[in-house]
């Protein structure tokens, strides 16, 4: 009887907490739109979460990863851009000297830039896999064209 007792208080006060503290709320709120991969925002309702209450560990956490997932989707988002640039180069007629360069220097930021992407256990695995296939999709090409 005591126990149950004490999981109705736990769950009255959770119940209040959420209800009564936008702080609780506004982070429960970005932990669901993380979690559908709606980075900006769920790093918006994190942030104003954070700003009401610094001691908010949920929100600090969600404010944290949305960054980093927003980082990782630009990588893949940027990656799309430069090969469809690419694409685009490649299928002119004659494709110049400065195409080539130019090419070449898109696969090179591709690639460099997979190396410098911010890693965190808590990243979702298809920003992972995402980031890695455009990574490695340029490094063949990039291999295959360029190291002769």
């Amino acid at each position: 009887m005591k126990r149950i007792l004490f999981l109705f208080v736990i769950f009255c006060i959770i119940i209040f907490v959420y209800f009564f503290d936008d702080s609780y709320r506004y982070s429960l709120e970005a932990k669901t739109y993380y979690e559908f991969g709606k980075y900006q925002e769920a790093y918006n309702l994190a942030k104003k979460a954070y700003k009401l209450n610094r001691y908010n560990r949920m929100a600090f956490t969600i404010l944290t990863q949305s960054q980093l997932s927003q980082v990782w989707e630009k990588y893949i988002k940027n990656s799309k851009e430069y090969f469809a640039q690419i694409e685009s180069i490649s299928n002119k007629d004659i494709i110049s000297n400065a195409d080539r360069i130019r090419i070449k220097m898109m696969l090179e930021i591709i690639i460099g830039e997979y190396g410098h992407l911010p890693d965190s256990k808590l990243l979702h695995k298809s920003l992972k896999e995402g980031a890695k296939k455009q990574y490695l999709k340029a490094k063949e090409l990039y291999n295959g064209v360029f190291k002769k």
